[in-house]
């Protein structure tokens, strides 16, 4: 990184190639583990991307200040069963094909206490579905999250650009969508993996405060789903 674009006020942290190096250093290293947030700590936020809480274990793949346990989730959860109260994910669920997904799952649930929840957020591929559908009889009522930035961007535009934004974004990518939900499909799973006490939730609604921590930019295109582990 050339010096001349380094700015002296700005921490070294902060530069995307610093933060890339320092998360291929220290990924799936255990030392994380021994941080005293990570040890005190109850609640567990997976895949948290740039998004960061204070009163939970920040987890991502890609290494920022903010994340206090760089992992990769492909190979399980760095943590002992039943030590989690509560488990959030936002937008991490879907960049995973469904058998990842279904291992992915069965690890929150090993790592959640006896009737500690996981609150799950994904975009809604029943809401793409229908707005599809309406939109092809000439229902313009409803539009697509996001659709007029799309349509601004794109040299062509029809409603099922919009569907294959979101089933087939970045497919090649560390960052693509694998598997895209609907509350039937998300409920299914989770019941095969073991949960219960499934609900669809609203934006900052839920049944443990903690966990109410969904990002408002996400509100237009997010499925919220909560469950809990088996109680004793």
């Amino acid at each position: 990184m050339p010096l001349n674009t380094i700015a002296l006020k700005r921490p070294l942290t902060s530069y995307a190639k610093v933060q890339a190096l320092i998360g291929r250093l220290i990924r799936n290293r255990r030392f994380q583990l021994n941080r005293p947030r990570v040890t005190q700590g109850a609640y567990l936020d997976l895949g948290c991307g740039p998004n960061s809480h204070d009163h939970l274990i920040n987890l991502d793949y890609l290494w920022h200040p903010q994340v206090d346990v760089c992992w990769d989730i492909t190979r399980g959860l760095p943590f002992a069963d039943g030590t989690m109260q509560g488990v959030f994910s936002e937008h991490c669920l879907e960049h995973f094909s469904l058998p990842p997904a279904l291992e992915l799952l069965r690890e929150i649930r090993r790592v959640l206490a006896p009737g500690g929840t996981v609150r799950i957020v994904v975009p809604d591929g029943e809401l793409y579905l229908r707005t599809y559908a309406a939109q092809l009889v000439g229902d313009l009522s409803r539009p697509f999250p996001f659709q007029e930035i799309e349509k601004a961007n794109a040299l062509l535009w029809t409603p099922m650009l919009s569907v294959n934004r979101l089933f087939y974004q970045d497919r090649e990518s560390l960052s693509g969508h694998r598997t895209i939900y609907d509350f039937q499909l998300l409920a299914t799973t989770l019941r095969h993996c073991g949960f219960e006490r499934i609900s669809r939730c609203a934006f900052g609604e839920g049944g443990d405060p903690q966990l109410l921590v969904d990002a408002p930019g996400r509100r237009c295109e997010s499925l919220y789903v909560e469950a809990s582990a088996p109680a004793p």
